[in-house]
């Protein structure tokens, strides 16, 4: 597999507001979601955060209730700021629905959309229930996140709902069986895994989290040649997000050459 690096590693990201980027998967979504959105905010893209779940309370950033938002109050909203629809009584940020978040567009017009779309309870790979995950059905580009720091961890550890939902491709695995790049591999590509759930025609990108809890370089960069040769996934950031300021990287596929 050939591919190099992007310079800056946003350049793939829609530039023109009135986009919704959707952020699936497990690993990191809420962090990378916080990083994108910074880089709008830094290009005088304005941006509204949300999610089709919930979310924990994110410190220091300004909220916004659904209940609320109308157009006539869109001139005084902050630059970046995160739309929920109420609270649960366990103190989570409830999300809108996908409905809610296409409504944006008409009410927010010049503002891009990050919505996250599920949820993995803080651990780097999950597996999906049917109704999962709750797509907007503007969304323009999808980023499929995958926490790499699970590899050589047991999977009943690192898994999101194993033992709850069954999924044939991975069926062999015990709560003791150590997650490798080949279960990581299935659970991207195969039918029902990451990559199949994201809606016909929507472009994807997939974002590698974890990168400072990964030391096997070599196996990841053998994952990563392997995931890119599907014609799905053109682009692959490599995110450590576990600082003050997120690190990312972009790799793009290229053309082999004779």
């Amino acid at each position: 597999m050939n591919f190099g690096f992007v310079d800056p590693w946003h350049l793939f990201r829609p530039l023109e507001e009135g986009h919704v980027i959707s952020l699936m998967g497990s690993g990191g979504k809420t962090s990378l979601m916080l990083a994108v959105g910074e880089i709008y905010r830094q290009n005088s893209v304005p941006v509204v955060l949300t999610t089709t779940t919930l979310c924990e309370p994110l410190p220091g950033m300004a909220v916004r209730e659904l209940s609320a938002l109308d157009g006539r109050a869109a001139a005084g909203l902050p630059e970046i700021f995160f739309l929920r629809d109420g609270m649960t009584a366990e103190g989570k940020w409830a999300g809108l629905g996908p409905d809610a978040v296409d409504e944006l567009g008409r009410i927010l017009p010049d503002r891009t959309v990050l919505v996250e779309v599920d949820g993995a309870a803080k651990l780097p790979i999950k597996l999906h229930r049917p109704d999962e995950p709750i797509w907007p059905g503007r969304t323009s580009l999808a980023i499929v996140v995958m926490g790499t720091g699970a590899v050589g961890s047991p999977a009943g550890k690192v898994l999101h709902r194993f033992g709850e939902v069954q999924w044939s491709p991975l069926e062999e695995l015990e709560d003791w069986t150590v997650w490798e790049w080949d279960h990581a591999l299935t659970l991207l590509l195969e039918t029902g895994g990451y990559l199949s759930r994201v809606p016909a025609g929507v472009p994807c990108v997939l974002a590698l989290t974890g990168m400072s809890e990964q030391p096997d370089s070599i196996g990841l960069f053998d994952f990563v040649g392997r995931a890119m040769a599907d014609p799905r996934l053109p682009l692959a950031m490599f995110c450590d997000l576990a600082g003050a300021q997120a690190v990312i990287r972009t790799a793009c596929r290229r053309e082999e050459e004779d």
